[in-house]
């Protein structure tokens, strides 16, 4: 017997689509033989390299390392690679048709290998037209796997039915069979409310599912630190930034909490009432001042708690760092960077950085949130 597909998809990219597929996958290894699991992204865009030299898509290695699902043949996991470039390649292409049919194949042959599975998990990418251009957006994509739709929706109620009407008509009119929806990253306490606005019966008065009903799956809470950087990831999405310290060590690897900038005098800064454990901090590499007073105040924190999550040293390029601050900093095992931009600059890029967040192979704590 074929094995059964969900596939799971969201309303733009970071909708919380490996987070759902672990999530899914912790529950079912409760009530099967983890074995008879199998797990595959169909389309990937963001890819990292294995060993072997063989690239895959990260979010498949994520899945790869956490999910328990014992012997993954990794290098099928990710049969189509759309990276940089590709779109402008296809298009360029004297016979795209035959790109998208060889594409098509590559999925194919990933189900061909999983055919002995009971059930597999695949993780569509993006928003529900992402690679439509090279004919594999998520909806033919499920189509072309007979696939069991699982959406992810936004919270809120009129923000998440809005954009429902758009992304499930769109999924409908592709014929794609649409069975579940989550809304997923919640507030915890407006949970209630929105449970109790948005219904089965609502959902289905407003959106006919093709062959069957549309079944809500769950609401489900946003999870503290969960989509907030590492000073770890920080330092990988920073080029041109130096690192203060061993990157490789827990303090670098543990999520940080809120970005506070700090531009006050050290004699007028509060810093009980502005600074609290895992803060990521920017200042100025200008102030020395500044500098030791935030790692004295981070060696008074780690007394009772964590210290601070991590410092931006902003400015290289008009001001040199203290040498004796560097290795300060580097003794008290703050995770740190000392960065050419101004503090306004990173701040935005900081921003960013929080915004786009995934999972990393070594979150081990927030797996164990997830599941």
């Amino acid at each position: 017997m074929a094995p059964v597909i969900i596939y799971i998809t969201g309303f733009h990219q970071h909708a919380g689509k490996t987070v759902a597929a672990l999530g899914i996958i912790s529950s079912l290894k409760k009530i099967m033989d983890p074995s008879r699991i199998g797990f595959f992204k169909p389309v990937g865009q963001q890819m990292v390299s294995l060993a072997s030299g063989h690239r895959i898509d990260k979010d498949a290695q994520i899945v790869d390392t956490f999910s328990g699902i014992p012997n993954i043949d990794i290098e099928y996991t990710s049969p189509v690679r759309l990276t940089s470039g590709f779109t402008r390649k296809y298009l360029d292409s004297p016979n795209p048709e035959e790109v998208t049919r060889k594409l098509r194949m590559e999925i194919s042959k990933t189900l061909e290998i999983m055919a002995t599975k009971d059930i597999i998990i695949a993780e569509g990418t993006g928003h529900p037209g992402v690679g439509s251009i090279v004919g594999l957006s998520n909806a033919k994509v499920s189509n072309l796997m007979k696939a069991e739709i699982i959406f992810l929706s936004a919270g809120g109620i009129g923000k998440a039915l809005d954009q429902l009407e758009v992304n499930i008509s769109y999924f409908l009119y592709k014929k794609s069979r649409v069975r579940g929806i989550i809304f997923n990253k919640l507030l915890p306490d407006k949970i209630p409310i929105v449970k109790r606005y948005i219904t089965e019966d609502l959902l289905n008065r407003k959106l006919a599912a093709v062959g069957g009903p549309l079944r809500i799956l769950g609401f489900l809470p946003l999870i503290e630190d969960i989509s907030n950087p590492s000073m770890h990831l920080i330092s990988r999405n920073w080029e041109n930034g130096e690192t203060l310290g061993d990157p490789d060590t827990e303090a670098w690897k543990t999520p940080c909490k809120e970005i506070k900038v700090l531009t006050q005098p050290s004699e007028n800064l509060r810093r009980r009432n502005f600074l609290n454990p895992g803060d990521l901090i920017i200042i100025s590499c200008a102030s020395q001042t500044r500098s030791r007073s935030i790692l004295k105040y981070n060696k008074k924190l780690k007394e009772h708690s964590r210290g601070l999550g991590g410092i931006i040293l902003a400015g290289g390029n008009y001001v040199t760092l203290d040498s004796q601050i560097k290795k300060d900093i580097a003794a008290a095992a703050l995770p740190a960077l000392y960065v050419p931009e101004h503090m306004a600059t990173c701040e935005q890029k900081l921003l960013k950085i929080y915004e786009s967040t995934k999972l990393q192979v070594y979150d081990y704590n927030k797996i164990e949130e997830i599941e």
